[in-house]
């Protein structure tokens, strides 16, 4: 009930980024959220933060970000984490969703917008929410 009422309450997604931000190209999109996610599982939000801060180039918001993210440190490790959805536009843009059960019915759901870039990949946006009722949170899922 923690988990589900302070992830609700600290809902937070960034505003795409900006046209001359100095961002960090990954050469594997899939690898880094792995890498991201496991930071989260293992409670290491604040990691989680600086890492994906310095990758759209917003290290300045660390204290209000980590603040949102936070509360799922506190929870412990979920259950389980899967891939949901990988919506793909053709080969240069994705919106991958991945569901994670904490305890026994809080289900956050992350989602990553990823766009193809000289020499790999940016991951431009990130955001998290929970539903216990619909499928995905109103809104969060794009469908093609």
């Amino acid at each position: 009930m923690f988990l589900r009422t302070a992830v609700l309450a600290l809902f937070f997604m960034l505003a795409p980024l900006p046209g001359q931000a100095k961002v960090t190209i990954v050469p594997d999109a899939d690898n880094w959220i792995e890498a991201a996610l496991q930071d989260i599982a293992q409670g290491k939000t604040d990691e989680f933060s600086r890492k994906y801060l310095k990758l759209i180039d917003k290290e300045a918001i660390f204290d209000s970000f980590s603040a949102n993210i936070r509360p799922l440190s506190r929870v412990g490790a979920p259950v389980f984490t899967e891939k949901a959805s990988d919506v793909k536009y053709g080969a240069a843009l994705r919106e991958v969703i991945f569901v994670a059960l904490y305890q026994d019915a809080d289900y956050v759901y992350f989602k990553f917008t990823i766009k193809k870039n000289r020499g790999g990949w940016v991951i431009s946006n990130f955001s998290f929410a929970t539903e216990t009722g619909q499928l995905f949170p109103k809104d969060f899922l794009t469908l093609q």
